[in-house]
């Protein structure tokens, strides 16, 4: 089966390969760890192990991740079997992720009745951790109550699962191509320039940058890109400042002032005109902002050619908006 994806403005063609051939599972059990209740018996928790069939020790990261008082079983062929049912989770390990990785998740979830946590390279110790703070949590009635911070990891991994779980919105227009430099001056705790990264890894936040970069003309919030990804605004907030050096707030005001400054070079436009376009619902706000970022009014910085303009330019919203590709930006955990 093939399909035509779309991320970071590079098409990618794949082949959703049968989950058997693709990958690698297994099943891994926890005996040293508090039992499940299933029916009328306690049986060892477990979880469903997958990496690319690529990997050469695979026994040998679930080891590294989970440690090694672990059972293991392969799975042949994918196949699902009594030993398969009642896994927690499905912990997914894709050292790349592939294109089209949405769908071969939800294949996943689907075989094996349980949802996906997908890691990378960058944050697969911590993801290993939030699963082994839940399975630690997870006493059966008549034992003791789960030590104080398992309820920590409980809450981390219900969060990241609930968030994989959620598609993002592909029925919007993206910005394409490599994310530009956004610099926000004298953002630092010592007045230095701060500059929001380009290599984001957690694909939430890599589409709120693009969404932002596509349509900051927008009414656009904190609450409403929040809900647009599936996470909580205090989730959200938290998780953006991590990945890209700066809160949401600062990257969509420096995104409208950017262009704000591009736009006021063009003397067809009224400076109301220009704060309308780049998102300000008045024009006192937008007086008040740019001359808070740029240390002059607009009208000054129109008149004054020796000004700055901002290092990257936003694409033709129009044009984007009316051959948007169906995007779809890939999930793992944080």
């Amino acid at each position: 089966m093939e399909r035509l994806s779309r991320v970071g403005g590079t098409v990618v063609k794949s082949r959703l390969e049968p989950i058997e051939g693709a990958w690698n599972s297994f099943i891994v059990e926890f005996p040293s760890y508090p039992r499940q209740r299933r029916g009328d018996q306690d049986a060892l928790q477990k979880i469903i192990f997958l990496c690319d069939a690529s990997e050469k020790s695979a026994p040998e990261l679930c080891f590294a991740f989970f440690g090694p008082q672990i059972l293991l079983h392969q799975i042949p062929g994918g196949e699902t079997s009594a030993r398969t049912e009642g896994a927690r989770l499905i912990f997914v390990y894709a050292a790349e992720i592939p294109a089209d990785f949405k769908a071969s998740l939800e294949l996943f979830e689907d075989r094996y009745n349980a949802p996906a946590l997908v890691a990378q390279r960058t944050n697969v110790q911590k993801s290993a951790q939030h699963v082994l703070e839940f399975l630690q949590g997870a006493a059966i009635p008549g034992r003791s109550a789960p030590a104080p911070h398992a309820a920590t990891g409980q809450e981390a991994l219900g969060a990241t699962l609930e968030a994989a779980a959620a598609p993002l919105p592909t029925d919007v227009a993206l910005w394409e191509g490599e994310l530009p430099q956004v610099i926000l001056e004298h953002g630092g705790e010592h007045g230095e320039a701060v500059v929001a990264t380009v290599e984001i890894q957690d694909y939430r936040a890599e589409y709120a940058c693009r969404y932002v970069l596509q349509n900051y003309k927008e009414n656009i919030n904190r609450d409403r890109m929040a809900h647009m990804v599936s996470l909580s605004p205090g989730y959200f907030s938290n998780l953006f400042r991590v990945e890209t050096g700066m809160s949401f707030s600062d990257y969509l005001i420096q995104i409208r002032i950017d262009n704000a400054k591009r736009l006021l070079r063009r003397f067809d436009l009224s400076v109301e005109e220009v704060s309308k376009e780049c998102g300000f619902n008045s024009l006192a706000h937008f007086s008040r902002t740019f001359k808070d970022r740029c240390g002059v009014p607009p009208l000054k910085f129109r008149k004054t050619p020796n000004h700055e303009t901002p290092n990257h330019e936003t694409p033709n919203h129009e044009a984007q908006a009316a051959g948007a590709p169906d995007l779809k930006v890939l999930g793992q955990a944080n």
